[in-house]
């Protein structure tokens, strides 16, 4: 799914790591990049997959990748750490070691990029959906050349979302899903965790 209109976020405290991430993916991705955490936390908006080193703070102090992960982008963000970083903040599903290799790294974008068009799809529907229900409830649906265009663009997103779907496996459900509660992002259980 990569393609020029995707945007990367690299964003570590160590310059080389952000040079090397950014040569392995500026061939297939817009790449945005930063040292600075601040920097990293306005830049993560407008990024459709985000790579964050797990020890990169604010000039406040605060850890940036578990600012990101209190927002609804976080299960878009993968987090870099040293293996010797056992307990890597935050616990996101997705995570890469140091030193980061180029086929893990391409793999980890690529689904982080199909997880956030699976969001903007959702939220499309949503509103395709609301604003076909506002033309229903006016009664004019079977005349209306608005209702048919907002039909048809449902139905292609539909289709989209379907073969979107295909690809998932379930680390993507699991991160799909860990946002249900009322857009709060939260860790979800593995099967071994419930009674």
């Amino acid at each position: 799914m990569a393609g020029d209109t995707n945007t990367v976020l690299v964003a570590d405290n160590v310059p080389a790591v952000v040079t090397n991430l950014q040569s392995w993916l500026a061939e297939d991705y817009q790449v945005e990049t930063t040292t600075d955490g601040d920097e990293a936390l306005s830049l993560v908006e407008d990024a459709d997959a985000a790579l964050v080193g797990c020890n990169l703070r604010t000039a406040a102090g605060a850890v940036v990748a578990a600012e990101i992960e209190h927002r609804a982008t976080a299960q878009t963000m993968a987090i870099l750490c040293d293996a010797h970083e056992v307990d890597p903040l935050p616990a996101v599903g997705d995570s890469l070691e140091k030193p980061v290799e180029s086929a893990p790294l391409l793999k980890t974008v690529d689904r982080l990029v199909r997880r956030a068009r699976y969001e903007e799809l959702l939220a499309e529907c949503t509103t395709l959906a609301a604003e076909r229900g506002a033309v229903e409830s006016r009664g004019d649906a079977e005349s209306n050349e608005e209702y048919e265009t907002l039909q048809r663009r449902l139905n292609e997103v539909f289709t989209e979302l379907d073969e979107l779907v295909e690809t998932f496996d379930g680390e993507d459900f699991r991160a799909a899903f860990a946002t249900c509660e009322f857009g709060t992002p939260s860790q979800p259980q593995s099967a071994s965790e419930h009674p």
